[in-house]
């Protein structure tokens, strides 16, 4: 008889401690439905501990409720359960353990309810931590949004770049390819995200990935400025400057009042030594953005070192072919006399060193020691 009592009182026991439990949950929903958010905190964190009930949608269904409520409050109470948890991160894990335990869908407009709200907040919340320089806090929050979007139906692109963008920030490089990657699957940002995407292989050291990046972009965005430059940045890196000639050449001819593509040319054509064509094209840029002035200061830079090719194939002459020498220093000596004016006015608003080095040393070549700059 005394077995026959203690096995009762075991099963009483057991049966007790589920009802303890079941009563957590009833609390906390009790709680909740009075907006009393931070009361019924630990009835639920109790319930999502215990075996009987961390199993049920619907315990981490009033988990995420009861967090998000939490998430939505000013008071110092609040604040403080804020500052000490991730409770975004909290409400994302309960919403996603709702769903895997949710198997009839029974809580799925609970669900839509709850992450419908977050969903904004995510965004808006990322948005300011991003504006704020906190780019982990930008990072976990547009992270959070996509879980959100998914749960109400929504892909959500907009957090998915923004969280692209705080990645690289951050340093985390492979969510910021996994994030571009969903922005570029759901064909949203255009050749931009191409050209992040590419960027973020760079930082990686994937070289071969950035550059099949931008031929991808190069073709599905025929034209576009943006791309053709980051191609022919890549061909400079690679001191391939046939290729990014032929590329922003061919980019001008459809496109010549782009400033960018001028610009880039005149560089190009610089470090090739096309001294001729690349004055034209800053003289192009200068047009388009005349506010530019520091362009006048490339544009003597190219000058004189045009001067200094001259000089120095003037100097290879052998000292008996007098006429021919005589004719080249006649050539230098004339472009000086051409440019020199320019350059000098030119000083006048850039009064750096480089600038006064270029004027002494044209003084020098032309004998007008008088004039050289102190």
């Amino acid at each position: 008889m005394k077995k026959n009592l203690v096995i009762v009182s075991m099963i009483l026991g057991s049966a007790f401690a589920g009802f303890s439990q079941k009563k957590n949950v009833t609390s906390a929903i009790m709680c909740a439905k009075k907006n009393q958010f931070i009361k019924a905190k630990p009835y639920i964190d109790k319930a999502i501990k215990n075996e009987d009930t961390r199993t049920q949608a619907k315990t981490w269904s009033w988990k995420a409720a009861i967090y998000a409520g939490i998430a939505g409050m000013k008071t110092e109470e609040a604040m403080k359960i804020k500052e000490s948890m991730d409770v975004s991160a909290e409400i994302v894990h309960a919403l996603q353990k709702t769903k895997e335990y949710d198997k009839k869908g029974y809580y799925q407009n609970d669900l839509r309810n709850i992450a419908g709200p977050m969903y904004n907040a995510s965004l808006n919340g990322g948005i300011e931590a991003y504006n704020n320089q906190n780019y982990k806090k930008a990072f976990d929050n547009f992270t959070a949004s996509q879980v959100y979007g998914d749960i109400i139906g929504l892909v959500d692109t907009i957090g998915a770049y923004n969280a692209g963008m705080s990645a690289v920030l951050i340093e985390n490089y492979e969510a910021a390819e996994l994030n571009y990657k969903k922005c570029i699957k759901h064909g949203y940002g255009g050749a931009d995200v191409y050209l992040k995407l590419s960027d973020v292989y760079k930082k990686m050291g994937a070289t071969e990935k950035a550059n099949t990046t931008i031929l991808e972009a190069k073709s599905k965005f025929k034209g576009d400025p943006a791309v053709i430059l980051n191609e022919a940045q890549i061909f400079a890196d690679n001191k391939e400057y046939d290729k990014a000639k032929a590329s922003l050449e061919d980019a001008l001819k459809n496109n010549p009042s782009n400033f960018q593509l001028q610009y880039a040319a005149a560089i190009i054509y610089s470090n090739m030594e096309l001294f001729d064509a690349a004055i034209v094209a800053y003289k192009k840029a200068l047009a388009l953005k005349p506010e530019m002035e520091e362009l006048k200061s490339d544009m003597a830079i190219v000058h004189y070192n045009k001067i200094v090719i001259m000089n120095e194939e003037m100097n290879k002459i052998d000292y008996t072919e007098t006429a021919k020498y005589d004719k080249a220093k006649a050539e230098r000596d004339a472009y000086i006399t051409e440019v020199l004016p320019m350059i000098e006015a030119r000083y006048k608003d850039d009064s750096s060193e480089s600038m006064k080095r270029i004027l002494n040393n044209l003084y020098g070549l032309t004998g007008q020691t008088d004039k050289r700059i102190k």
